[in-house]
């Protein structure tokens, strides 16, 4: 039984980090049709979301006003969910008749303001992004490009991380990211992505529905867009560029937060997890998301089954192996503290720091933990 279980959970693991990226990436060659190219462009509201974000709104703002769209098209609003800063003052000085600003009172989060933002909102085609994100200046204009074929519904964008400094996290995050784009495009091209960044996406205002609150939307926004026969693709150039984060709490906080509010939506919007109505999307999300947030407890029983087992040597073998990845990974997250450049040890910490959000969000999940608001971090 032991036996049993340790390989059952070594399959699942295996399936969910190898086997389904190859797949996925393998039945989307060559599955793309040529991209419709949009005779016009739509008015565009940009809806920026912010809480206490004085030190870069100005730029953030800079960087929107230079994207390569007709001004005329194009407008602004900054959502401030209550913000006790200068945010609000900042954005609304900044090319007024361009900009606007409208404060959300309450404290009640990004997707509470995103949605009252879009309910003011003039657009045709509503960009959501974040005030720490900066656009490529083309940004705007590839994801608009995608709504000239009538199945989109939803477009998001392709984030890449620079680092301030050449610090372990980012380093690694610039090499989960990778990973995690290739899948997404592949995604893209069989059918529909199941989330998108939530520092970059379009949405069709028309297709636009609110968003409980209590949801993180750039992980619902795609269930909505199923929900109404359209699709949700990736842009592969509409490109934007994040800071990583220089400490592993930092980045552990933020994956944390995400993941939390990430089971609240698979929990909440189960339906979608239906192969029956949902097809492919519900498979893609099992995949790429149940599975995921399960790791840590797939790991922690094989550990457990391997221990059991370690009377036989090829067992024996095993867990030195899963010990090692284990040591090398606390190493990491150790010495990270100190700034410190650890080389072999980057994955091992990067694998851990991910598995280990994930069983602490499930551990404050249960407890009761929902995590609706946000603070500034970078």
């Amino acid at each position: 039984m032991a036996s049993l279980f340790f390989w059952g959970c070594c399959s699942v693991l295996l399936y969910l980090y190898a086997l389904y990226p190859l797949v996925v990436r393998l039945l989307a060659i060559g599955r793309e049709a040529p991209r419709p190219r949009a005779d016009t462009q739509p008015s565009v509201t940009i809806i920026v979301t912010a809480y206490n974000e004085e030190r870069c709104i100005r730029a953030k703002l800079d960087n929107l006003l230079a994207l390569h769209y007709p001004a005329e098209l194009l407008d602004i609003v900054v959502a401030s969910d209550g913000s006790s800063d200068r945010t609000e003052e900042l954005a609304a000085a900044h090319a007024p008749g361009r900009v606007s600003v409208l404060r959300v009172e309450g404290r009640r989060g990004k997707t509470a303001c995103q949605n009252a933002a879009a309910a003011v909102a003039s657009g045709r085609i509503l960009v959501f992004t974040d005030a720490t994100t900066l656009l490529r200046a083309d940004a705007l204009r590839q994801l608009v490009e995608r709504f000239a074929d009538p199945r989109v519904g939803c477009v998001g964008g392709s984030l890449r991380y620079v680092s301030e400094a050449d610090n372990l996290i980012g380093r690694e995050g610039e090499t989960y990211w990778g990973y995690e784009l290739r899948l997404r495009a592949a995604e893209s091209k069989l059918g529909s992505l199941i989330g998108v960044s939530g520092c970059l996406y379009a949405v069709r205002s028309s297709a636009y529905r609110p968003i409980d609150p209590a949801l993180i939307s750039d992980f619902v926004i795609a269930m909505k867009m199923r929900e109404q026969g359209l699709r949700t693709v990736l842009a592969p150039d509409a490109v934007c560029f994040e800071v990583t984060l220089r400490l592993a709490r930092q980045e552990l906080s933020m994956r944390v937060r995400v993941a939390i509010r990430s089971f609240n939506a698979l929990i909440r919007e189960r339906r979608f997890l239906n192969p029956f109505r949902y097809g492919s999307f519900a498979l893609q999300l099992w995949s790429h998301k149940v599975l995921r947030y399960a790791s840590p407890l797939l790991w922690l029983g094989a550990l457990v089954a391997n221990v059991v087992l370690a009377g036989d040597m090829l067992y024996l073998s095993l867990l030195i192996g899963q010990l090692m990845l284990l040591l090398a990974g606390t190493v990491g997250f150790v010495l990270q503290d100190h700034q410190l450049k650890l080389g072999v040890f980057g994955k091992p910490y990067y694998f851990l720091l991910t598995n280990l959000a994930s069983l602490i969000a499930t551990l404050r999940y249960l407890r009761g933990e929902r995590m609706l608001v946000w603070n500034p971090i970078r």
